[in-house]
């Protein structure tokens, strides 16, 4: 299944926007697809542990992280 799923997306990419945007209507016309705002909604919080918040703490501290204009 994922090999399918790979080359749907690389052909997707290759793909005109026009043809991309007719792709994607007929899907979500066609297929029953859960939406993302419920996917989201299912996951559960949790608090950052130590580790979570040493990493933010040095992406927070680290210049090359800051820049991405």
């Amino acid at each position: 299944m994922i090999m399918v799923k790979d080359k749907i997306k690389v052909l997707v990419d290759t793909m005109p926007a026009q043809e991309a945007e007719q792709l994607f209507t007929y899907i979500t016309s066609n297929f029953q697809l859960t939406s993302g705002v419920e996917l989201w909604d299912a996951i559960e919080e949790v608090e950052p542990d130590e580790i979570d918040k040493q990493m933010m703490n040095e992406i927070q501290n680290d210049p090359d992280c800051q820049d991405f204009e």
